[in-house]
């Protein structure tokens, strides 16, 4: 997933209504080009990517529709007392033309409804020690991070436990990005770790996804595709699980007569 997140313990995005205000007003359609357009990534309404368990196409934000929704936008802003709008500090990668074309896009976007975004072209040596540091982030006052993320392992634990349980936040190498930290949340991050039955782990995750899009804690740009060619020599070729990828250790050299 290609995704900002809303730091939830920088004002004024301390404030639900202000994270949602940002949702409603990004233009989800650009921030999809800036990434290379349909054929590399889809549009997604929430933060399970469609390959893990739980997953579904909620998308209570219509951020899948790729319009700006700015009179929601306005009415976010007027509920988290910011009617004329607020200033934020994104963080971005100074190394990635993609994250600093959605940085751009997002902050034309969001400047039509008052709120104004300061980019922050960040020294990518420094871009993950400085931004997973909430006392950095705190320090520079940042409201937004650009980010990708993707599961150690394919299950909701695996993708979104990192993000959302606030029992992880740490001083340093923190990977909640946004700083959830809901009790509700972290209480059913433990039923569905006891949970033996796969399929109700698939629904609990399910639940969990649904609490933090409603929250408002990230904005998701794209789940990303990537389509990969491969000669007909190679032999033994599968997709690993545990990663989304070829498991290039197993590979093998072939004279390809078997297609």
């Amino acid at each position: 997933m290609r995704f900002v997140s809303l730091v939830s313990k920088t004002a004024p995005l301390d404030n639900v209504h202000c994270r949602k205000a940002v949702l409603y007003a990004a233009d989800t359609a650009a921030l999809q080009l800036t990434r290379g357009g349909p054929t590399a990534g889809s549009r997604h309404g929430n933060m399970l990517p469609p390959t893990i368990p739980g997953s579904d196409d909620y998308d209570p934000f219509g951020l899948t529709d790729g319009e700006p929704q700015r009179e929601l936008a306005r009415k976010e802003l007027r509920a988290c007392g910011k009617p004329a709008g607020f200033t934020t500090r994104l963080a971005v990668r100074n190394t990635s033309d993609r994250e600093i074309q959605s940085a751009t896009a997002l902050q034309s976007a969001l400047k039509a409804v008052g709120i104004t975004v300061e980019i922050d072209q960040y020294d990518a040596t420094r871009f993950v020690e400085d931004t997973s540091s909430p006392g950095t982030v705190k320090k520079k006052g940042y409201g937004l991070i650009m980010l990708g993320w993707g599961a150690d392992y394919p299950t909701g634990s695996g993708f979104l436990r990192p993000l959302a349980d606030g029992r992880l936040i740490t001083a340093s190498g923190n990977t909640n990005y946004s700083q959830v930290d809901d009790p509700g949340i972290n209480d059913l991050f433990d039923r569905a770790t006891a949970e033996t039955d796969a399929a109700e782990a698939a629904r609990i995750h399910r639940r969990i996804n649904h609490a933090v899009t409603d929250g408002a804690y990230y904005l998701p740009i794209t789940a990303d595709k990537v389509l990969n060619y491969r000669s007909p020599r190679l032999t033994n070729v599968y997709v690993h699980d545990a990663y989304g990828m070829v498991d290039f250790q197993a590979l093998g050299t072939g004279d390809g007569a078997s297609g």
